[in-house]
């Protein structure tokens, strides 16, 4: 066997990292500009060659199994999540510093920090500065990780339970590096209508944490001591409307895609509420906090970012099945 003969079966042995279809439309035409390139007498590839060839063939792998990112829809939907998850966490860090909000606990430096970091994101992603946007929302990211990172000496099923929280901060720091590069995208539809629902559920929590605070006066409907309706429940309802509302005017596919890049959330607050509850009872019940182990850090870290994947993947499989039974149909039908 020649040097060239060699050389052509082991770049052979490594297209087979590449898709089956990737390969019988392209690898004829790379293996030739791999040898056309090769040393006189080479017999094996080169690291570089190598390391390119099983990058580029991930690469190839990966977009089979998540489609393309950076098409319109993908990138509404980040922009979505961006502008929403920044109001929420908007909300979320006002609530805390409102006056009369904090008369149990005062507020400290972070907790200032947090509204105020998130306004100046929301200000710069409506303004269409995305590269400022984002690193202001990598800034409220460490923000929302440090003050729940205050609390894990003393109370750490006090950071599980506010763990889907951060990783909310963390996927609208992910979805604004990812609106930073390539085509500008326009702001998602009836942002008006989320940042209602979001009006309303502030006002709900508004009425529950104040309910009974006043002596003989009360937000609510009793009878024999226990409550029987709340009056903050028609506006938790009406700001669960207004957003399936809202969620419901992007279209179908960037509806789907909001489902799958918030997936992260979900499976974070499952993952804390059943496969840390154990946990979250024992530390409780010692003098001294029971601290998490590797494993189980392990096991939280992991969470999101499994769930995204498989969100993705399930998605454009199901999307190309879908479009697959469309074709189906309709030549059926001619």
């Amino acid at each position: 066997m020649t040097a060239h003969d060699e050389l052509e079966g082991r770049y052979r042995r490594l297209m087979a990292a590449y898709p089956l279809r990737h390969r019988r439309e392209y690898e004829e035409e790379m293996v030739g500009v791999l040898l056309a390139g090769a040393e006189p007498g080479q017999r094996r590839p080169s690291a570089r060659d190598r390391a390119d060839i099983l990058v580029n063939a991930l690469a190839v792998r990966v977009r089979g199994w998540v489609g393309d990112l950076g098409d319109p829809a993908w990138r509404r939907a980040a922009s979505a999540v961006q502008i929403v998850g920044t109001l929420f966490l908007l909300v979320v860090g006002i609530r805390w510093v409102l006056p009369g909000m904090t008369y149990y606990s005062g507020v400290d430096l972070l907790e200032f920090a947090r509204p105020a970091v998130w306004a100046v994101v929301l200000t710069l992603a409506l303004a269409g500065l995305r590269r400022l946007a984002a690193g202001a929302a990598a800034a409220g990211a460490l923000v929302e990780i440090a003050h729940v990172a205050q609390w894990y000496d003393y109370s750490p099923s006090q950071v599980l339970r506010s763990s889907w929280l951060v990783t909310v901060a963390l996927m609208v720091a992910v979805s604004s590096a990812w609106l930073a590069v390539g085509e500008r995208t326009a702001a998602p539809r009836g942002l008006w209508w989320f940042a209602a629902a979001l009006a309303f559920a502030g006002g709900g929590d508004l009425i529950d944490r104040h309910q009974g605070m006043f002596n003989g006066f009360t937000y609510a409907v009793t009878m024999n001591d226990q409550f029987l309706f709340r009056y903050a429940v028609p506006l938790y309802l009406t700001a669960a409307a207004l957003a399936v509302w809202a969620w419901w005017r992007q279209g179908s596919l960037v509806r789907r895609r909001i489902l799958a890049l918030t997936a992260p959330v979900v499976a974070i607050a499952a993952m804390v509420t059943y496969g840390f509850a154990g946990f979250m009872y024992s530390s409780q019940q010692f003098p001294s906090p029971i601290l998490l182990r590797p494993s189980q850090w392990a096991i939280l870290l992991a969470t999101p970012v499994a769930a995204l994947a498989v969100a993705v993947v399930g998605l454009n499989r199901w999307e190309r099945l879908s479009a697959l039974v469309e074709l189906g149909r309709r030549a059926e039908k001619t």
